[in-house]
């Protein structure tokens, strides 16, 4: 019985992303799949197992065999399509290469009748239905997607009833023999995006306005001592980039010692705020400061605001010296001016002081309540105690910053600083004083705070913040109550690969957009973060069951589908998730990351675009990684160091003319018996050599000890002097300054004929920087060597590209080779290796196959005048003596049934 999910149902709706990458791009393993034979086996996708339900339902039909239960589920399954077509909310139809309308829903039936006046029905040619200007357009749209193409377009309709912006996706309808058939079209309403994206424009802009008006030094330190950050006020004091301060210690530019002594004593204390007075040197001149210090982070953190009061100091003395009490308020022209006569308690409020708060002329009184009475409730206390002090002289002046009511009943931010006058006996008399409105420096202070605690680029909580609340959710998992989290680490996949060929502003345009739809799939509550990359992070509260957060996740790689739209630049990409739920285990919110983390890899290596809940198996496969990393690095350091590897052997695979059966060379090919373990595949451990770069000198002893096999073989077989071996080369490795100078010494020291050595080369090395490829290649055939390019066909879609390359051999991969029909040489597998056959040869170039393992297979590859083979039909890899004893007693033929 044949079912249907809806996983597949969505999969052949959906419109295709398309971001100009063939299916076969090469990945990070492309070396190890040359450094070991195994084959590649293919995957099939959802939108192929509906197609091959379609070619079954046909057979069925054209034999004549009765209706059966298969036949009845592919019509249920056409029943389905049909009707999520019918209901979705996009515009859907399709055409035939005649442009006749072969699918459509209502919305599209509905649009195209307010935008054309025509009502649609199947069958009818939709060019025909279109104005004459319209006609040639719509032809080129459809003649590309008929060509292959997918892309996209937005049409901006200006008609009452109808999307002002739509965004239409047109889709090549490929067959299972790649004929294409028609054109699936998709119209998405994108209004609200488009605007919504306008106001975050202005929004951004406003915020950036806000941090570049903050009129003072900030800086913020870990505890620690070292240097979070610094504000662009401050870099420009001390004519320094802001970026060279993150991460030194404190104190490295040794312009104020004062600064640093305050910093280090505050972050030790237990107080949560303080202020100090300071002086810096500042170019050529000495700065006054007053440092304001507050904790944040639960006290792990600080941020220290400092306020140029070099003039207001110089005012200051002139008033000690000259007794003149009023001087700094007068000096302050917008300061709003008080003197309280302590003997009468009445007190006048300058004109000023009354317009801070909203006030004219007559409407404040002279009493000290008019003062209090409007003092925010929460700093009351604080200000009468500072002023308290300041007058039984325990402190120098007063100083207070605190909030007062304004008339229109908000709340505004003052300095208040005052002077006591006191008589002979010390007693304080009088008390004069100033009042400035520092509302909008509060709320730059308040978001330079905010800023410290989330990351600039997303505006999302950074590490600090989450762990911070990641570790409360951890607290509340200790109390009685049953109460349960998740923890989703998400990475976005390829994200490096479009950071490199969009560009970095573009990657941060990705990002901010990939934040903002993270966004909309989470529950209010919910938590989400930026780590920092492509890393984001949300923490899941109160959850019932780890369903909640699966969901989450379908919902997320939901979204995923849709692309982004970057400055006119469609981008598609997707993300791999991992869930660690609460009671994964782990008693810190480090642990909890960890285990997010580990899931998210695993995520990965299964194919990305998908999520994995953690478990154990997943930290022991994690912990054995790592041990199989920490072995590798252990026989690998013999190597290092010139010992002779008692773990490490080459096996030799030999590489046959097809025509006459001759051994014409081997290929070497590293294998790892490890001390404890046994035997290791290369698909185990040539991928962690790949990734902790131990691949450059693994393959350097390769290289070395091919070439001393090979010396010995030509002295021990002299009739086999022109006998060849041929090595991979690593794309690290290939990227190595030093490799020409290698490889040269390596054939004198083994007097080796250099067109006896091969060197094989995966698409993906020569084509990560083809220019430099070019040059390495000339320099290496300078050398007399014998280049081939491996897995060809498997990697980038390097035609354009090939002819440039000095290359003397193609190597077909064996995923090609054992796709050939067993007797027919005009199945698709032949086909392929049949062009990539007349393309080699067309360049001058000879072909070795790979992967052959029957007879029929060489029998086609000789028909199609395949000059070399390779695989187990001839011989399994080899030890050096088993090939030795094969050269020495059947040099000529391995096998009879070749010929």
């Amino acid at each position: 019985m044949v079912t249907v999910d809806a996983a597949e149902i969505q999969d052949s709706l959906a419109p295709q992303p398309f971001n100009g990458e063939t299916s076969n791009s090469p990945t990070s393993s492309s070396a190890s799949r040359r450094l070991e034979t195994e084959a590649i086996q293919p995957r099939v996708s959802a939108s192929e197992a509906v197609q091959e339900a379609a070619i079954q339902k046909s057979s069925i039909q054209e034999s004549g065999i009765r209706e059966t239960t298969v036949e009845k589920a592919l019509r249920e399954r056409e029943a389905n399509l049909l009707a999520l077509i019918e209901n979705t909310q996009d515009a859907v139809w399709s055409v035939d290469r005649q442009y006749q309308i072969v699918t459509l829903n209502s919305t599209f039936k509905q649009q195209f009748q307010i935008v054309y006046g025509v009502e649609l029905a199947l069958g009818m040619n939709i060019i025909s239905c279109l104005p004459d200007t319209a006609k040639a357009i719509w032809i080129d749209y459809y003649d590309r997607a008929l060509r292959g193409d997918r892309f996209a377009i937005e049409l901006h309709v200006d008609l009452p009833d109808s999307p002002a912006y739509i965004e239409v996706s047109f889709n090549p309808i490929i067959t299972d023999t790649e004929e294409i058939t028609g054109v699936a079209v998709f119209g998405r309403n994108i209004t609200d995006r488009k605007r919504a994206e306008a106001d975050l424009q202005q929004a951004k802009d406003q915020l950036q306005a806000v941090l570049d008006a903050v009129p003072g030094c900030v800086s913020w330190f870990s505890s620690d001592c070292k240097y979070l950050g610094i504000n662009r006020y401050l870099a420009a004091t001390f004519n320094v980039r802001p970026e060279d301060f993150v991460g030194r210690e404190l104190g490295f530019m040794e312009s104020s010692p004062g600064f640093a002594e305050f910093v280090q004593k505050f972050i030790a204390s237990s107080v949560k705020e303080s202020s100090v007075e300071i002086a810096s040197r500042v170019g050529d001149s000495i700065r006054n400061y007053i440092v304001v210090a507050q904790k944040y982070f639960q006290d792990q953190a600080a941020v220290f605001v400092g306020l140029d009061i070099t003039d207001r100091m110089k005012v200051e003395e002139a008033l000690r010296e000259s007794q003149e009490r009023y001087a700094l308020a007068v000096r302050g022209a917008n300061d709003g001016l008080w003197d309280w006569n302590l003997r009468t308690n009445e007190i006048y409020f300058s004109p000023r002081w009354r317009e801070m708060l909203g006030y004219e002329e007559g409407k404040i009184g002279n009493t000290l309540d008019e003062w209090f009475s409007r003092v925010h409730s929460e700093d009351l206390y604080r200000v009468k105690t500072q002023l308290n002090a300041h007058l039984d002289g325990s402190t120098v002046h007063f100083e207070s910053e605190y909030r007062m009511r304004h008339r229109d009943g908000s709340y505004r931010w003052l300095l208040n600083r005052g002077l006591a006058v006191r008589d002979e006996n010390g007693k304080a008399c009088r008390m004069a004083g100033s009042q400035t409105d520092i509302t909008k420096r509060r709320q730059a202070e308040e978001q330079l705070l905010h800023d410290a605690l989330h990351d600039v680029l997303t505006g999302l909580p950074n590490r600090a913040l989450f762990i911070d609340r990641l570790s409360q959710a951890i607290e509340r998992t200790r109390r009685p109550q049953s109460y349960r989290f998740a923890v989703l680490f998400l990475d976005v996949d390829r994200f490096k690969v479009i950071n490199d060929s969009l560009g970095h502003v573009v990657g941060d345009q990705l990002l901010v957009a990939i934040a903002q739809r993270l966004q909309t799939c989470l529950r209010i509550g919910d938590t989400i973060a930026r780590l920092g990359g492509d890393e984001f992070t949300i923490l899941m509260e109160d959850i019932r069951s780890h369903t909640d957060s699966t969901q989450l996740a379908e919902r997320i790689h939901q979204e995923f589908l849709l692309p982004f739209n970057l400055n006119g630049q469609e981008v598609f990409t997707t993300v791999s998730i991992g869930i660690a739920l609460s009671e994964s285990g782990g008693d810190r919110p480090e642990d909890l990351l960890r285990n997010a983390d580990t899931a998210m890899y695993r995520a990965k290596v299964l194919g990305r675009a998908r999520h994995e809940i953690f478990d154990a198996a997943m930290h022991a496969r994690a912990v054995a990684l790592l041990q199989l990393e920490t072995d590798l690095r252990r026989a690998v350091s013999t190597l290092q160091v010139g010992l002779t590897s008692q773990e490490f052997q080459l096996r030799y695979q030999p590489i046959v003319s097809l025509e006459t059966s001759e051994i014409i060379g081997f290929e070497a090919l590293v294998r790892w018996q490890h001390p404890e373990r046994g035997w290791i595949s290369p698909g185990d451990f040539i991928p962690v050599a790949e990734d902790t770069g131990l691949v450059i000198p693994l393959g350097q002893w390769i290289l070395a000890e091919a070439c001393r096999q090979l010396r010995e073989w030509q002295l021990q077989f002299p009739h086999s002097r022109a006998l060849s071996v041929s090595v991979n080369l690593s794309t690290k490795q290939f990227a190595q300054p030093q490799l020409i100078q290698q490889i040269s010494q390596l054939l004198q020291q083994y007097q080796i004929e250099p067109h006896c050595l091969k060197i094989e080369i995966t698409e993906s090395a020569i084509m990560e920087n083809t220019e430099s490829a070019t040059a390495l290649l000339e320099q290496l055939k300078a050398l007399g060597l014998q280049l081939m390019i491996d897995d060809f066909g498997t990697g980038y879609s390097s035609l354009s590209y090939l002819h440039q390359f000095p290359i003397d051999t193609v190597k077909i991969d064996q995923s090609f080779v054992g796709r050939m029909g067993a007797d027919d040489i005009e199945d698709e597998g032949s086909e392929i290796v049949r062009a990539i056959v007349t393309l080699a040869h067309t360049l001058n170039m000879n072909v070795v196959a790979e992967g052959i393992e029957t007879a029929e297979q060489v029998s086609q590859l000789k028909t199609l005048k395949a000059e070399y083979g390779q695989g187990y039909f001839f011989a399994k890899p080899l030890s050096s003596e088993e090939a030795g004893i094969l050269i020495k007693t059947d040099p000529q033929r391995l096998n009879e049934d070749v010929a």
